[in-house]
């Protein structure tokens, strides 16, 4: 019952992540659908999932050291020549001789049987039996590492597709007007109110624009190509981005969490990892205790069709307890202890210059987002100003009263206006984005407020 319904929650989940990909191609896409379609989708995180299920195996594999184990043996030997064992003659009716060899055994020689051991007392062992759940553990964290590499690359390559597409949109807005200018001056210049090389140079303005707009298609193009590989898409795929951008300029942080990072988390298990790794090499020196059951058939017989006759068949079992302490192993314990001590050590140092990176890393993501906080209002303003002075220019240049070249200049300003105030405002979500990742909330917050 467990399993079919196993079945079926796969099943209906594949339902709905497929839905998700047909219905994210025929709308709009925004960046909470495409993280959801890479974490469900993405190979190389899938891949990194079957990590956790391995770890899982071999704690069990280490957990069934300690259990009873169990084998059947079976053999057949021929013997040649059968071994003699020297007597004393008087035991063989030759009282002459002080030593008589006389043959023990049988030409065949049949043995079968079960064996059964269980480890009583082994300190190293339980120590890592103990302590399986910690490999569970980092795997977990590995996991977490390459999902939230994953959130991050989704996240900023799809900002990044909204800066691109938001700079084509106005690329070719000013195409347009430029073309609709250049379509005045030709009627100027054809009446003789425009210089030749005035027209010559609107006309290099405007075959410029347009080669920037076909780069700036060939760029859109690749880049969408990456990001439908990180949701997993067909590269092809005809992907829509959202062009609803937020304008949120608040700060996301509610308080230090570098705690949470899972960088910091990693480090920490792997010296945890390490210091159990010494305890179980230093349990080595200690005895191991076992006990062992044996149970076999035997068969001694000189002819093969006597194998089976019971006449020639003897049954044995033995019930014992073992007890094996090492003594010399050539200084390898003391040389494994030396190293993973160093270890422990490099992992120390490696945790704290981490968690040191971590502080410079927020530091430096909170003085940034307030930087782009300012820059985003001042282009806000300049975009405000420069569309005023363009339009006004335009219609200056309609009547004839401003000259072509104030026109341009006009629209240059515009042109830089527009994509500096695009590149702060996605500047402002990729700002905030670091600020999660830093903070260790790129999994929990982020993802929430989205």
């Amino acid at each position: 019952m467990k399993s079919k319904l196993t079945g079926m929650l796969k099943l209906t989940l594949l339902f709905m992540v497929t839905a998700e990909i047909v219905t994210a191609q025929s709308k709009p896409l925004d960046v909470k659908t495409a993280i959801n379609m890479a974490l469900a989708n993405n190979s190389s995180l899938r891949s990194d999932s079957l990590d956790i299920s391995v770890a899982d195996y071999k704690n069990r594999e280490l957990a069934g050291s300690y259990r009873p184990q169990v084998k059947y043996s079976s053999g057949m030997e021929y013997n040649p020549a059968i071994p003699s064992q020297m007597v004393p003659g008087s035991l063989t009716g030759q009282p002459s001789k002080e030593l008589v060899p006389v043959q023990f055994g049988t030409k065949y020689n049949l043995k079968s049987g079960i064996e059964a051991t269980q480890t009583i007392y082994r300190k190293d062992l339980l120590i890592q039996i103990k302590s399986a759940g910690l490999n569970t553990l980092i795997a977990k964290t590995k996991y977490n590492l390459s999902k939230e590499e994953l959130v991050y690359q989704v996240a900023s390559t799809f900002y990044s597709l909204q800066t691109n597409a938001e700079m084509i949109r106005t690329t070719r807005h000013d195409y347009l007007n430029m073309k609709e200018v250049l379509s005045i001056a030709k009627g100027q210049y054809e009446n003789g109110l425009l210089k030749r090389i005035d027209y010559e140079s609107l006309e290099i303005n405007v075959a410029n624009m347009e080669s920037q707009l076909n780069k700036l298609l060939t760029q859109y193009n690749d880049q969408l190509a990456y990001f439908n590989y990180l949701t997993g898409l067909p590269a092809s795929a005809e992907t829509i981005i959202s062009d609803s951008i937020s304008n949120d300029l608040n700060s996301p942080l509610k308080g230090n969490n570098l705690a949470l990072r899972e960088d910091i988390r990693l480090s920490r298990q792997m010296m945890e990892s390490k210091e159990v790794e010494l305890k179980s090499i230093r349990a080595e020196k200690l005895p191991v205790i076992s006990s062992y059951f044996r149970y076999y058939f035997q068969s001694q017989f000189d002819e093969p069709g006597k194998a089976f006759n019971g006449d020639y068949l003897t049954k044995a079992s033995t019930l014992g307890l073992s007890v094996s302490v090492p003594i010399l192993d050539g200084s390898r314990r003391k040389s494994r202890i030396s190293t993973a001590t160093i270890q422990l050590e490099q992992l120390k140092l490696q945790s704290r210059q981490q968690e040191e990176k971590a502080e410079m890393e927020l530091f430096s993501a909170k003085g940034t987002f307030g930087n782009k906080q300012q820059q985003y209002s001042i282009t806000k303003k300049n975009l405000e100003l420069a569309s005023k002075v363009f339009e006004t220019r335009k219609a200056l240049y309609t009547e004839g009263v401003t000259t072509l070249m104030e026109l341009l200049d006009a629209e240059s300003e515009l042109s830089q206006a527009r994509n500096h105030y695009m590149q702060a405002l996605i500047d402002v979500q990729t700002g905030r984005l670091d600020l999660h990742r830093a903070n260790g909330t790129l999994l929990t917050e982020f993802l929430k407020s989205i």
